[in-house]
């Protein structure tokens, strides 16, 4: 395997591109699996330590660092060059989970995690940055099954391989596992992407920017982690700690306005196609990942579905997206157009959503796994083009920085979503239900229960209610993607871009 020749003209040959991305899904593999893998073996870690009231920071402290340290990922390999940046994001990966492998106590294993973390962020961004630099926005669709394949895998591989290490060997294998992968993901990096280095001699890191973008960060995703669990959503240290959010954000932005070299330029913050394609990011993803902790508990409790069985068929809305992410991508690489696939695909996910809602309590197991496939297809063929669209809005020099955003917000979305739903689900079963709180291999543990807790009409009505809220969700995003603005693709791909293609200046508001 010979690297990407340095004075390649115009394109990657099709051998390149494969080469590249057999290092990126194994790059994104590590990133994307690494949640769901733990989850199974939270049981077992907290026997070892008798940390049962603190083992979910195992799982709190990886989400903290991985989502705080994606914008500064993003920026940096926009600065750096995305080679080094992703080196350095397994390099220390690699020695989180050695950490975490090695841990005697959970106080250790808790630091590994989020050591991981930081490590995670920037490769569960900086794959989609470096398919913005070998391939066209145009032929970026013909490999988004390559990306949606690879999160499909990960959420249905992870808790059974996790499951399988942690209870048939030990649960540190879980991050054992991970050395000999990265130092092949490393390998293949180091040689694949020789050519995306850093094109500027001089750089001034926006340390005070990371710093507040991060603490900003950490205080959200803590609100949302602890409100309405470890204290009152109206509780001091939860109002303390979004009013913080909230200081440290108007800190951030105000000292972007001074910075010499900005984490996060403000022509991000004024585009308004990024702007729009964050809001639905949020709320797509809010459904996204409710529905694959809840669907499955509905499945146990309304409907009397092993664990076993209900984790099955989420295969139905995974394969979905994969399919629904592949045939958006088609339609933008045939059309050269990209704002019908989402308002198309989320036409039929929301009413979709309603059906369920409508029809919670008569409707046949085959017509929810059909229902929930086309839910799938919907919100899949929403994902490429907001990325797609959010990449081709801003010049080359900032696409790490504007994929590195779109990631940011999937991943608060997702905690949202989890915070959001959590909270409507227990309020609507009542206090009953509180048992129903927590992760969710305790939610699988406590279904049978929960069923003689709160009585069927109370979780029909639970649950009619929970799909009739996402199915709402999904309208409000299919409001805010009618605004994205269309711009004409750009015909190279970043790597090739000098300082941006005629028609599209630099730093503007390209809505």
């Amino acid at each position: 395997m010979s690297s990407i020749p340095a004075d390649a003209h115009t394109r990657y040959t099709g051998r390149q591109i494969h080469t590249i991305f057999c290092g990126l899904v194994l790059i994104m593999l590590l990133g994307t699996i690494d949640q769901a893998i733990v989850a199974p073996a939270l049981a077992p870690i907290a026997t070892e330590f008798g940390g049962f009231g603190s083992v979910s920071w195992v799982v709190t402290a990886y989400l903290l660092t991985s989502t705080a340290s994606t914008p500064v990922a993003g920026r940096l390999s926009d600065i750096h060059g995305r080679r080094s940046v992703v080196i350095a994001a397994l390099v220390l990966f690699l020695a989180g989970s050695i950490v975490c492998g090695w841990a005697p106590d959970l106080n250790t294993l808790i630091i590994g995690r989020g050591i991981q973390g930081l490590g995670g962020g920037a490769l569960m961004a900086l794959p989609n940055t470096i398919v913005a630099d070998i391939l066209s926005p145009r032929e970026r669709g013909r490999y988004q099954a390559y990306i949606s394949g690879t999160y499909a895998v990960s959420s249905l591989a992870g808790p059974v391989l996790g499951g399988l290490l942690s209870g048939h060997y030990s649960w540190r294998w879980i991050f054992w596992i991970n050395l000999p992968l990265i130092v092949i993901a490393a390998g293949l990096s180091w040689v694949t992407l020789a050519d995306l280095s850093a094109q500027r001699k001089e750089h001034k890191i926006d340390y005070l920017g990371s710093a507040l973008m991060v603490s900003s960060t950490v205080c959200l995703l803590l609100a949302l982690t602890w409100g309405g669990r470890r204290f009152a959503w109206d509780a001091l240290p939860t109002v303390a700690l979004f009013g913080g959010t909230v200081a440290l954000a108007a800190l951030f932005v105000a000292w972007q306005k001074r910075a010499r070299e900005p984490l996060l330029p403000l022509s991000i913050l004024h585009n308004r196609i990024i702007v729009v394609t964050s809001i639905g990011a949020v709320l797509i993803t809010m459904v996204n990942m409710a529905l694959s902790i809840y669907l499955p508990l509905y499945l146990q409790i309304g409907r009397g579905q092993s664990v076993g069985e209900a984790g099955g068929m989420l295969t139905a809305p995974l394969f979905g997206v994969v399919l629904g992410s592949y045939l958006s991508g088609q339609y933008m690489r045939y059309s050269g157009k990209y704002k019908l696939p989402p308002l198309a695909g989320l036409a039929v996910a929301a009413p979709v959503l309603a059906i369920l809602a409508y029809g919670i309590a008569g409707l046949p197991i085959v017509a929810i796994v059909a229902l929930t496939f086309l839910q799938g297809v919907g919100i899949g063929a929403s994902l490429p083009p907001m990325m797609v669209s959010s990449q081709n809005s801003v010049p080359a020099s900032d696409i790490g920085i504007a994929t590195a955003v779109h990631t940011f917000f999937r991943a608060v979305g997702g905690t949202i979503g989890v915070a959001v739903f959590s909270a409507l689900i227990l309020h609507l079963l009542g206090t009953d239900a509180r048992l129903l709180d927590g992760s969710r291999t305790d939610l699988h543990t406590h279904a049978a229960f929960a069923t003689q807790a709160v009585g069927t009409v109370r979780l029909t009505h639970a649950f009619g209610v929970f799909f009739a809220v996402c199915a709402a969700t999904l309208a409000l995003a299919w409001v805010a993607l009618k605004n994205l603005r269309v711009i004409p693709f750009r015909k190279t791909a970043a790597r090739f871009e000098g300082t941006g293609e005629a028609g599209i200046p630099a730093h503007t508001d390209m809505g």
